[in-house]
């Protein structure tokens, strides 16, 4: 951990090992912003690429043809899913 900041801010690295390519572009910075609306809460994820364009093309969802997953889309919509009904995701 970088840098937290409860209930706001959370900084972190992260680092891809499922490849080694990818893994051999190092880490990574992630930060999650978390900030309350009129209307409940909003998070806002950046996650810093500059120096790892492997991952970047993965995280943007490049390679989902190849079946490889749908980056920051997937994971996000499926948090929000998780939230809105209470249930963890099957399958």
């Amino acid at each position: 951990m970088i840098e937290a900041d409860p209930p706001r801010k959370l900084v972190q690295t992260w680092r891809m090992l499922m490849d080694p390519q990818l893994q051999a572009e190092g880490f990574t910075r992630l930060t999650y912003e978390i900030e309350p609306t009129g209307t409940g809460t909003k998070l806002t994820v950046i996650h810093d690429l500059e120096q790892a364009p492997g991952l970047a093309a993965l995280v943007a969802g490049e390679h989902e043809a190849g079946g490889a997953g749908g980056g920051w889309a997937w994971v996000l919509s499926d948090l929000k899913s998780v939230l809105e009904t209470g249930a963890p995701l099957t399958g």
